[in-house]
């Protein structure tokens, strides 16, 4: 039997210091191939201020790993994503942390992931017994990932959680991101994808070969207890569906508020809530006062933790019209919580929540007959209930992670 891999893993988020969904994918993942004896060094460009017990931290303000220029980095965690707000408030054990995550501008973003990749080097550089394989996640980890397998001639594993193309909605990007994730995934032994649908956007739109790309979905983490589930959180009257994202293009906010109008012209009771922020929120409030829905949409901005609980908790339906995503996690989030889950056949979450309603994006008439069905009639809403619980059974962190640590052994066997 193959002994367990040691990997150094180039990270650029991780919880509470998270804007999205990256850095909740790190933390179940890392923690699975823990307890599976990987042994993990992970690295973080700013100073991460929570104890982690099932792997090593290896913080880019904190020298004690010896690398140098490392106060050229940031200590206050930031995001990658462009959003309305200045900051985003992090939220640690129901007060508000000593940091606030602050949004990079897109050219200072470049220089720090370039900071980054040099920071990385440098250290990973000496330390190269303690760890056989890279492994880096998404593109502001790819220039560190390359840089190291240069320095060190390991084996580099690119992990694509999402692609420029999803971000931009479908080709309108950044070139600078583009061609960075074009280098990462032709630089690596073995390139990870999220879906099928991830794996199908980097053959067709970055021209990989398919056989490189290894597909594995992320899972989720149990809950801990059955939610406090029920009207009573807010809106007691209304059924509410929710909305939960960054309001750009590729996640089909406006398509949810079209969903909306035809929705309330049946049963004008019903309560949409968008829950995110982004440089869609000014058209979107716009579009909602245009179309007479002020009274029936309430857009709360950017959530996390006790707020998004509290909002997936109460919700009656969950909807993800995106355009373009490359898996969506939040969807199992809901499904876990016993929501109907309407989600973009255009998704990576749909090729394994078949319970779930799959219905194309732009298909505004089925999605809001969907969302009709599902306030009215709670036999059919307990039939989606059930059949997304049954998906969830085999949707666990732990068989990713059984899945990378193979593609670990096989990386270095070949290598």
């Amino acid at each position: 039997m193959s002994q367990p891999a040691q990997v150094m893993m180039i990270g650029w988020e991780y919880p509470p210091h998270n804007s999205g969904g990256l850095g909740v994918a790190c933390h179940g993942l890392t923690k699975a191939l823990a307890s599976q004896k990987t042994q993990i060094h992970f690295t973080l460009p700013y100073l991460h201020t929570d104890k982690v017990s099932h792997m090593k931290l290896l913080q880019c303000s904190d020298d004690s790993w010896g690398a140098e220029g490392l106060e050229t980095l940031y200590q206050p965690p930031f995001s990658v994503y462009d959003t309305t707000l200045e900051t985003l408030q992090v939220r640690k054990s129901g007060d508000l942390d000593q940091y606030a995550l602050r949004t990079l501008p897109r050219s200072e973003l470049e220089t720090k992931v370039g900071q980054y990749a040099k920071v990385v080097a440098s250290a990973g550089r000496k330390m190269k017994n303690k760890y056989q394989v890279i492994h880096a996640h998404d593109w502001m980890s790819f220039p560190a990932g390359i840089k190291l397998k240069q320095k060190t001639g390991k084996p580099l594993i690119t992990h694509v959680h999402s692609t420029e193309y999803d971000r931009s909605g479908l080709g309108s990007g950044s070139s600078y991101i583009e061609h960075t994730e074009y280098l990462g995934i032709n630089a690596a032994d073995k390139v990870i994808a999220v879906s099928h649908y991830t794996k199908s956007i980097l053959v067709q739109k970055y021209g990989i070969n398919p056989n490189k790309v290894a597909v594995v979905h992320n899972g989720i983490d149990p809950l801990p207890f059955y939610p406090d589930r029920g009207r009573h959180h807010f809106a007691g009257k209304r059924p509410l569906v929710a909305f939960m994202g960054r309001l750009t293009l590729h996640k089909g906010a406006d398509y949810f508020l079209k969903v909306a109008k035809k929705v309330v012209e049946e049963v004008p009771e019903v309560l949409f809530v968008v829950a995110g922020s982004g440089d869609m929120y000014h058209e979107l409030l716009f579009q909602t006062a245009r179309e007479g829905l002020s009274a029936s949409v309430l857009f709360s901005g950017f959530i996390r933790d006790v707020q998004k609980e509290k909002l997936l908790n109460r919700a009656d339906v969950f909807m993800m019209p995106s355009i373009s995503e490359p898996f969506g996690l939040v969807a199992l989030e809901a499904a876990q919580r016993h929501i109907p889950v309407i989600i973009s056949k255009n998704t990576g979450v749909s090729e394994v929540m078949t319970g779930s309603l799959a219905i194309d994006f732009w298909d505004v008439d089925r999605m809001a007959a969907a969302v009709v069905k599902l306030v009215t009639d709670q036999e059919f809403a307990q039939q989606v209930r059930d059949g997304q619980l049954q998906n969830l059974d085999h949707l666990t962190w732990d068989e990713a992670a059984g899945k990378v640590n193979q593609l670990y052994q096989q990386t270095l066997a070949e290598t």
